[in-house]
């Protein structure tokens, strides 16, 4: 029984010239020929390179030195292949086995999320904990540079509130916190609201300022700090780094090369937002931190409530990660209220009228504005108040 002769086009990989031929498969060897018969070459079916095979689509055999047989049928070109014991390849044998191939395709998906929600943060933990003081240091100073830059600005806090804020903080640390090593800084918020805080990797407590004015009064900023020191503590803005910023900047902290870390800075923005657990951390160790410092758990509270009231006001999703508070506030405080064995029926106080200098222009034909009417309180200051609202004095 003759063998069957596929026709076929001869490129020989150094111009795009092809040569008709025929072809056929014997024992292993694939024959090529010229039209008139004579032998151009032969070589055996395991040096060839094989197209997968796609519908009726032409089939390509790569060949050694760079030459390629294309056979128009490509149906008949995967039989005889098959007639010699050559396998299909990886392609046709998962279109033929589909429901394997699809199970593959969701184990595999299922190990990399699987990887991603436990793997990395646990890598980023083993990673942040065997790092020196000095490269978390660095990468801080790092990180505050991009952000004085690009989202903070000096503080307008007077000398006498910086020290007033340094002194109430160092003296809860001596007892909150004594063997976790910190600095303070003070700046301003480039835009949005500036009632908050944040870490970075190294020990640096960066304190906005309108948080420091809206409690210089109060254990409010003590429990701010007190949380974000259990971040320093725990290093969480380091495994967050690692996290975002991948095995490329973990490899050139850990072996002294920062040629490449300028270039992950920005990725390192991502820091700031804590898991959840990470939140929950830091939280329980704010309430650790007042207590061992003399305090109750309630600023903890009502230093989240704050900050709630804040977010609120500015309309959540609207600020950068850095700018905005940490989510699920809610949640939060009530964990913090019950940890701290404050009142259940403690609620959150109201936060003040919002203050306005200019509302809505828009006026009706009535004259007022479609928010209702500008009302002036004591000290000059226009407050907005919705239509419909109770006034002072006011049945």
């Amino acid at each position: 029984m003759s063998e069957p002769v596929l026709e076929g086009l001869l490129f020989d990989g150094r111009s795009a010239a092809s040569t008709p031929v025929r072809l056929s498969i014997a024992g292993g060897v694939l024959t090529v020929r010229t039209p008139d018969g004579v032998l151009l070459l032969e070589h055996g079916l395991s040096r060839l390179t094989v197209s997968e095979a796609f519908a009726t689509a032409p089939r390509q055999l790569g060949l050694p030195g760079g030459a390629v047989v294309e056979v128009a049928d490509g149906s008949a070109l995967t039989a005889a292949l098959a007639a010699a014991g050559r396998r299909p390849g990886l392609v046709a044998r998962l279109e033929a086995r589909w429901p394997a191939a699809l199970a593959a395709v969701v184990a595999g998906v299922g190990v990399l999320v699987s990887a991603y929600v436990y793997g990395l943060p646990a890598a980023a933990r083993w990673v942040a904990g065997r790092l020196p003081p000095s490269a978390e240091r660095r990468l801080g100073d790092g990180v505050l540079e991009v952000l004085d830059r690009n989202l903070l600005r000096p503080t307008t806090l007077s000398e006498e509130e910086q020290r007033a804020a340094q002194a109430r903080v160092d003296d809860a640390a001596r007892f909150g916190a004594p063997a976790v090593s910190y600095r303070l800084l003070f700046r301003a918020a480039g835009f949005g609201p500036s009632t908050n805080a944040f870490a970075l990797p190294g020990g640096t407590v960066v304190l906005l300022d309108g948080l420091v004015r809206g409690t210089a009064s109060d254990d409010r900023l003590v429990a701010v700090v007190g949380h974000e020191l259990g971040h320093v503590a725990r290093r969480h803005s380091m495994q967050a780094f690692l996290k975002s910023a991948g095995v490329g900047a973990a490899a050139s902290l850990l072996w002294g090369d920062f040629s490449g870390q300028a270039a992950a800075i920005p990725a390192a923005l991502a820091m700031f937002d804590y898991s959840r657990d990470a939140e929950r951390e830091a939280d329980e160790d704010g309430v650790r931190f007042l207590r061992a410092a003399g305090r109750s758990a309630l600023p903890m509270v009502d230093a989240l409530c704050l900050l709630q009231s804040v977010e609120l006001e500015a309309g959540m999703g609207e600020l950068p990660g850095l700018l905005s508070t940490h989510p699920k506030l809610a949640e939060r405080i009530a964990h913090v209220r019950d940890l701290g064995g404050v009142d259940p029926s403690y609620r959150c106080p109201d936060p003040p009228p919002r203050a306005c200098t200019t509302c809505d222009s828009d006026e009706d034909e009535d004259g007022e504005d479609g928010f209702g009417e500008d009302e002036e309180g004591e000290d000059g200051t226009a407050t907005c108040e919705p239509e419909g609202a109770p006034r002072p004095g006011s049945d």
